[in-house]
């Protein structure tokens, strides 16, 4: 990536790959289905005066309607995990990028602690398809990529319950009363203060990322 490159940052959120990257090269195009997410990425860069981001609104399986053109690299950070069928979208994010193409996937811990408390809740809990899945589907499209297992040390940090609660990835929209004082109390039993921050952490609720990445 250099100074002269256009990248696409697919599901870029409030920018924590868009921001830094604008600041190495020539334009960012980033791309999300959640309004709001664009306008902290705009409120960010503005406050910041970077003036080189294109912000575009869509879900990832709209991406063709887009017409993006001139595309150096791709970035999908933590977007795709949950789009089946995926074939048709990693067929398009190889034919619009020039150079490369970066994705990176939740690996197979990643989930332990939401899975545990699905588990404490009496549920089944979800599962997705696994990194390799999308692996063997470059595969056979001739894409050989490379893959690579972040090393991720640190463990998520929380103020309090409630910010633990209220972070998405427990998705209290889909869980009744009951539910939630369930979460309330297996966060109260799982959660220990480090004392080197004061934050709540769980040695479970660790970030597990695969990263795969081919040139063009």
């Amino acid at each position: 990536m250099d100074k002269n490159d256009t990248v696409l940052d697919i599901g870029c959120g409030e920018g924590t790959i868009t921001i830094p990257l604008a600041k190495k090269v020539k334009k960012v195009i980033g791309l999300d289905s959640a309004p709001k997410m664009l306008e902290l990425l705009e409120d960010k860069a503005k406050k910041e005066n970077i003036t080189n981001i294109e912000t575009v609104l869509s879900d990832i399986e709209d991406i063709p309607s887009k017409n993006l053109e001139n595309i150096d690299v791709v970035i999908a950070s933590r977007s795709l995990n949950g789009i089946i069928p995926i074939d048709e979208t990693l067929k398009y994010l190889n034919e619009i990028a020039n150079k490369y193409v970066f994705i990176t996937l939740f690996g197979p811990e990643n989930w332990n602690f939401e899975k545990e408390f699905q588990k404490y809740l009496g549920k089944k809990p979800k599962s997705f398809p696994g990194y390799n899945y999308m692996f063997n589907i470059l595969f056979n499209m001739g894409i050989y990529a490379n893959i690579k297992r972040l090393n991720i040390t640190s463990q998520r940090e929380y103020k309090n319950i409630e910010e633990a609660m209220d972070n998405g990835k427990f998705r209290l929209d889909l869980l009744n009363n009951e539910e939630k004082e369930k979460l309330r109390e297996y966060l109260n039993k799982n959660l220990i203060k480090n004392p080197k921050t004061g934050k709540l952490y769980s040695k479970k609720d660790k970030a597990d990322w695969i990263l795969l990445w081919w040139k063009k």
